[in-house]
């Protein structure tokens, strides 16, 4: 490093700064081209102060292939973390016993464990009888955690009665997700008054037209799916400022890019019957909540997708919409007219359009001919820059684009232009359909607890 200013800096705001480089999953694979395997080839200095940065080590997803190399690479890796507490992930993908070494050695660091995922790919065991009177222990056993705040349960049978065992009255987070059987949802949420965050998948709602709505006025967040939303009529939710509305179970957090991937409008989604968001709208309104975000990834037409704008047009700050094809109508419905930017007498006052505070921005775009995003970005930009103005810029913009596409050049470089402005930079991410490069940054949230079980032939 010789005289340069870097080599000056102390050593533990040296270590702080490459904690910085770390990559932003929560399970980072090892790799020689990320932190913290590549700040120990830069130089001596560097080397030392990563080797003696614990929490550098302090997480990583192995995806387990050899003995003779994996088990002395992670005994290495781990021996580096210190004492901090772990995040391990172990996944292996082959068709035998997992080998014990691997489960020793991360065994070894069990009282250090924060987060923990395992995944043994076909591995099988005998049937049992895992009928609901066998899980009571395990409902018990929640129901004694003094500090258990966020649960996911993932179950082949609904039981209303099993899950009011659980301690829902502490709870902030919720997802529940079984493919059989009905819930008497309504029920459940009477016990949640804590809750800020639902995720709610299957099964069909067990719901009467004449209950009256449950007030949750601590619930912030909303995560469901288009085929249970019916249960909205039923809630009043004053603070909800986030909304996202997948097609089903598989249409999860953390997969939602697979079909991007694939470049394609996959059957499955182009067969799927519209979502119609009237009981949203009339949760909204009912509630006279301010929704800041909104996540659609379900089939919609422009006319619903406007009317589910136009009811959080003032406060809507954030919008992903996926699955939609083509999107020519939805960046027409966000780009400002031309008259507003014409008339050189008009004030910045008298320029509105829908959703002026709207500066995140998600879509797909997977035709070659689709509408150019270029336009909204620039009109949109012009008219933030007005004085008194009531409309924002965009500041991230997560787009999917064919491969090639004339946009993409183009919006590289205006977000490199506002880069440059002080207060006026954008977080440009495009994925190239035809390759599914990424170019930008993400990252996604692991769930806290996990509870599945799988259905057998003893019932």
């Amino acid at each position: 490093m010789g005289s340069s200013p870097m080599s000056k800096l102390p050593l533990e705001l040296l270590s702080e700064i490459f904690l910085f480089c770390l990559p932003k999953e929560k399970y980072p694979t090892p790799s020689p081209m990320t932190a913290p395997m590549l700040l120990m080839h830069v130089c001596q200095a560097w080397r030392y102060v990563a080797r003696h940065t614990q929490e550098l080590w302090s997480s990583i997803h192995l995806n387990y292939r050899s003995v003779d190399e994996d088990v002395p690479a992670t005994g290495l890796w781990l021996s580096y973390s210190g004492e901090a507490p772990l995040s391990l992930s172990l996944s292996i993908d082959f068709n035998e016993r997992p080998h014990q070494s691997i489960l020793n050695i991360l065994c070894r660091y069990a009282h250090r464990w924060k987060h923990v995922r395992f995944e043994f790919r076909h591995l099988s065991c005998p049937q049992v009888d895992v009928s609901t009177s066998n899980i009571a222990p395990i409902t018990q056993l929640l129901s004694t955690a003094p500090h258990l705040k966020e649960l996911t349960w993932v179950d082949d049978m609904a039981d209303t009665e099993t899950l009011l065992a659980l301690p829902l009255p502490r709870l902030s987070r919720l997802s529940l997700s079984m493919n059989y059987g009905r819930l008497d949802y309504l029920e459940l949420l009477d016990q949640c008054e804590n809750l800020e965050y639902i995720r709610l998948t299957r099964p069909s709602p067990d719901i009467l037209p004449s209950q009256t709505p449950r007030l949750l006025t601590k619930l912030t967040s909303l995560n469901i799916a288009r085929d249970i939303t019916g249960i909205l009529n039923h809630l009043i939710l004053p603070s909800l400022k986030h909304v996202r509305v997948h097609l089903d179970a598989d249409s999860s957090e953390d997969d939602n890019d697979r079909y991007s991937r694939l470049g394609v409008v996959t059957p499955a989604i182009a067969s799927q019957k519209c979502w119609d968001p009237k009981d949203l709208i009339q949760l909204i309104e009912r509630s006279s909540c301010q929704v800041e975000s909104l996540w659609i990834n379900t089939p919609v037409t422009d006319d619903d997708l406007l009317a589910c704008l136009q009811a959080c047009d003032q406060s809507l700050k954030s919008l992903t919409v996926r699955g939609k094809q083509p999107c020519s109508a939805l960046v027409e419905m966000l780009t400002p007219r031309r008259a507003m930017l014409s008339s050189l007498s008009a004030s910045s006052e008298d320029m509105t359009c829908l959703c002026p505070r709207l500066s995140e921005l998600g879509i797909d775009i997977r035709i070659p001919n689709s509408c150019s995003l270029v336009e909204l970005v620039e009109r949109r930009a012009e008219l933030a820059s007005q004085p008194d103005t009531t409309i924002s810029p965009f500041n991230r913009l997560r787009l999917h684009y064919p491969a090639g596409h004339k946009d993409i050049p183009i919006l590289r470089h205006i977000a490199i232009a506002a880069n440059a402005k002080e207060r006026n930079s954008m977080d440009l991410t495009i994925i190239e359909s035809r390759t599914g490069n990424l170019r930008g940054s993400s990252a996604g949230r692991m769930r806290p607890y996990l509870y599945r079980r799988n259905i057998s032939s003893s019932r």
